[in-house]
């Protein structure tokens, strides 16, 4: 598991260096990339040479011959299925991670891009620099879910690892190694390209690193666990408190980056090259703030601590009790949203933006009912030995500092953060922040019990209707199913949602393709004019031969363009463009309507009509005229 873990850490710190390098040489290109690749190969295949894994498949196969690693197994088979069924469909990945990075393949080099969407140049890279081969050689997005896939495979021993480093009980540690990674989150973007499973990898790495360092004295594992905490906070910003209980786990050996100094030196300047640092340092040259956001616009920042405790809180609560179905989910939403005091909604704006889907999806879950009930009971067990004179101030001392820390973070995240998809924004903080649930006496007396064994093997199954009903990636034939349900029950309101939403769902990685198709093949160059978080993904199609160009506030580029022809227009958006109605504005500058067309990008705005323009262009208007 070891030689595993190193071989996917120090590959993703390859990819990133070798991504900003070539970024900073103008040469992001498909050979840049390959000639990129040559050496960490090599170098992989020289490492594995030296330290080559102790693989025996009948012990391999033996350890999930019990009951939870035959379940995680079948989770990960599913897992593996799904993304290979499957286009991406993890909607901020379309709506700005992959078309920021074919801006960057088609410029040859990392740049501000010129857009309405501020993530595309505000977010931080260390996702997309991981994916960026796949995309600029392969042109194309099917493999990407591998990134998620393999690291949610390395879950498992790195947390058996970390919880015994920690002094949770060995029995207890191998029965959690295989549940905490079916919280519902976990397994929703495993065969995802969502980047917060990314960041919990990276985590359990950092502590993983950190912890062994301290027993082994080695200084090869101080630099992976920097590396590992430096890539955390490359993913999202909103990692970064977490580098508190990295750095903690590392602490007593740090000493030894000094016996080390030259290569001690070269890992940290690979570190702050990988880590947030660069996006931090560019957001401020281009927004004046370091997060790129510097009024507030997106909300994101909470400036009332107990208003963004009680959102959040309430948010947190909403994932982690959440079952596999759950029917009333919009009402109960809506209710309990209403039900909070006006000054959190006032303080915490985007809290009215959260929608409770009825099937837990990548876009929001968080631990999932699976999980929360096993450790609420075990918790609530514990309250009574924890009345016994001197318990809990034992429990007290006896709490790892990695623990401690990692609490501390995730307070500052609680009272800082204001996002609707907290939750899932806390993939990476759930696995720390756990630990001392895990130590409490409760749990090793509990798992002498075979009822609760049962029960804990039942919470386990219960994760697979997430993957098999999962409206990204459906493991039964959902759209021909609830087609024919909807039309042969035109009344049920529950049936209509479903066939929608699995049909949007089924489009959602190419939701503009019948816009594309009125392109012509030759058209190379496509504007677009839309809104902040309407994905342009599928105008890029095929890869590396058409490029998009942004619009939102004036019209006049295209105008002048001497090469631009072709418009993607969201007719909802023009009146942000022109006071003038989109036919008349046509009619008065020799361009023509060629197709309108409604498109679903997203359920919940319903469909949306686009439209296709063809501009003639003044040198042409001419000389017709002339003729």
């Amino acid at each position: 598991m070891q030689t595993v873990a190193v071989l996917w850490l120090v590959g993703a710190v390859w990819l990133n260096l070798a991504g900003w390098t070539l970024a900073a040489l103008h040469q992001l290109n498909p050979l840049g990339n390959a000639l990129a690749l040559l050496p960490g190969i090599f170098l992989a295949g020289a490492w594995l040479k030296k330290n080559p894994p102790a693989f025996r498949p009948h012990i391999f196969f033996c350890r999930f011959r019990r009951p939870l690693p035959a379940v995680f197994l079948l989770v990960t088979g599913l897992v593996f299925l799904g993304g290979i069924l499957y286009a991406p469909a993890n909607y901020d990945a379309l709506t700005y991670r992959l078309p920021r990075m074919l801006n960057w393949l088609a410029a040859g080099k990392w740049f501000w891009i010129p857009t309405f969407n501020d993530r595309m140049n505000c977010a931080n890279t260390a996702w997309e620099w991981t994916a960026m081969p796949l995309l600029a050689l392969a042109h194309s997005d099917r493999g990407m879910f591998l990134i998620n896939a393999l690291g949610f495979v390395l879950m498992p021993g790195l947390l058996f690892s970390i919880l015994r480093q920690l002094g949770v009980a060995r029995r207890v540690a191998w029965t959690w190694m295989w549940l905490l990674p079916l919280g519902y989150g976990f397994v929703t973007q495993a065969g995802s390209i969502g980047n917060d499973l990314t960041g919990a990898v990276f985590c359990l790495l950092a502590l993983f690193f950190g912890l062994r360092a301290r027993r082994s004295g080695r200084v090869g594992e101080v630099w992976l666990a920097l590396l590992a905490a430096a890539l955390l906070t490359g993913v999202k910003v909103s990692n970064l408190p977490l580098v508190l209980p990295c750095l903690v786990a590392v602490w007593p050996a740090l000493g030894l980056l000094r016996k080390y100094f030259l290569g001690s030196v070269a890992v940290a300047a690979i570190a702050v090259i990988i880590s947030a640092l660069p996006m931090m340092a560019l957001n401020q040259w281009h927004t004046g703030s370091w997060n790129g956001d510097p009024q507030n616009q997106y909300h994101m920042q909470v400036n009332n601590p107990v208003a963004a405790l009680a959102g959040n809180g309430v948010l947190l609560a909403e994932q982690s009790f959440m079952p596999p179905v759950f029917p009333g989910s919009t009402r109960f939403n809506d209710r309990l949203l209403r039900a909070l005091p006006d000054w959190v909604d006032t303080a915490f704006p985007r809290l009215r933006l959260n929608k409770l889907n009825e099937l837990p999806g990548e876009e929001g879950a968080g631990l999932g009912l699976s999980l929360t009930l096993p450790l609420l009971l075990v918790s609530a067990a514990s309250l009574g030995q924890l009345r016994r004179p001197g318990s809990f101030k034992n429990l007290f001392h006896a709490l790892p500092s990695v623990a401690w820390a990692a609490g501390m973070a995730l307070l500052v995240f609680m009272a800082k953060i204001g996002s609707e998809a907290g939750p899932r924004l806390l993939l990476p903080y759930y696995l720390p922040v756990l630990i001392p649930l895990l130590l409490l006496s409760a749990q090793r007396e509990w798992l002498r019990s075979r009822a609760w064994r049962i029960f804990l093997l039942l919470t386990a199954l219960s994760v697979l209707p997430v993957l098999v009903l999962s409206m990204s990636r459906p493991l039964w034939p959902a759209q021909t199913i609830t087609t024919r349900l909807a039309l042969a029950h035109p009344g049920s309101k529950t049936l209509q949602r479903l066939a929608t939403t699995y049909t949007a769902y089924a489009h959602r990685n190419d939701v503009l393709a019948p816009i594309r198709s009125a392109l012509p093949d030759t058209v190379r160059e496509v504007g677009f004019i839309a809104g902040s978080n309407d994905t342009d993904y599928s105008l890029w199609h095929p890869f590396g031969r058409r490029r998009v160009i942004y619009l939102r506030a004036d019209i006049r580029p295209f105008l002048e363009h001497p090469n631009l022809e072709w418009v993607v227009v969201k007719q909802d958006i023009w009146s942000d463009i022109s006071p003038t109605v989109l036919k008349t504005w046509a009619a008065e500058h020799h361009a023509e309507i060629v197709a309108t067309i409604p498109i679903v990008e997203l359920v919940s705005w319903g469909p949306e009509n686009w439209c296709v323009l063809r501009i003639e262009k003044p040198a042409r208007v001419d000389a017709a005229a002339g003729h």
